[in-house]
């Protein structure tokens, strides 16, 4: 029977596991279905991992159980213009929320938003925004957030 996972903030030795993390989280999603380009897209998000864990620009949490890394959450900072609302002008992003699937069902994706949150209700931010799957809605709707209609897009 394997430990109860234990939360805690991500550091750059988790680099390659947190890499993993994403790039399931990726394919799980639709977003890499090209298995000739994962090897590639991992590198990236190691480098980007390693940058940003470094100055803080990323900030994540994971839960481990027995030496390995079973789920993650990560925030971003963006700053924007200040306005009424928004009087710092800084807005936090929940992403990278993902749990093996052996490990879902247990409350390890509440448990890491909840760090989430807390740090970014301690931070200068006054907004937390997210994408979320419909399997993940659940959750978020039951620690406040509401869906809203506001993004649009541009891709090239």
């Amino acid at each position: 029977m394997p430990a109860a996972p234990a939360i805690r903030r991500a550091t750059l030795r988790d680099v390659d596991a947190l890499a993993e993390l994403r790039l399931a989280m990726l394919r799980e999603i639709g977003s890499a279905r090209d298995e000739a380009q994962a090897a590639p897209l991992l590198d990236a998000i190691r480098r980007y991992l390693l940058a940003k864990l470094a100055t803080g620009e990323f900030v994540a949490w994971v839960a481990e159980a027995d030496g390995q890394l079973v789920a993650t959450s990560g925030l971003v900072f963006f700053e924007r213009p200040p306005d009424a609302d928004n009087p710092a002008g800084v807005d936090a992003y929940l992403m990278n929320m993902y749990t093996l699937p052996r490990w879902r069902g247990k409350g390890l994706a509440t448990r890491l938003m909840d760090e989430a949150i807390r740090f970014a209700k301690g931070s200068a931010a006054r907004r937390i925004w997210l994408h979320a799957t419909e399997e993940g809605r659940p959750v978020y709707r039951k620690a406040g957030f509401r869906p809203t209609t506001k993004d649009m897009e541009l891709v090239w």
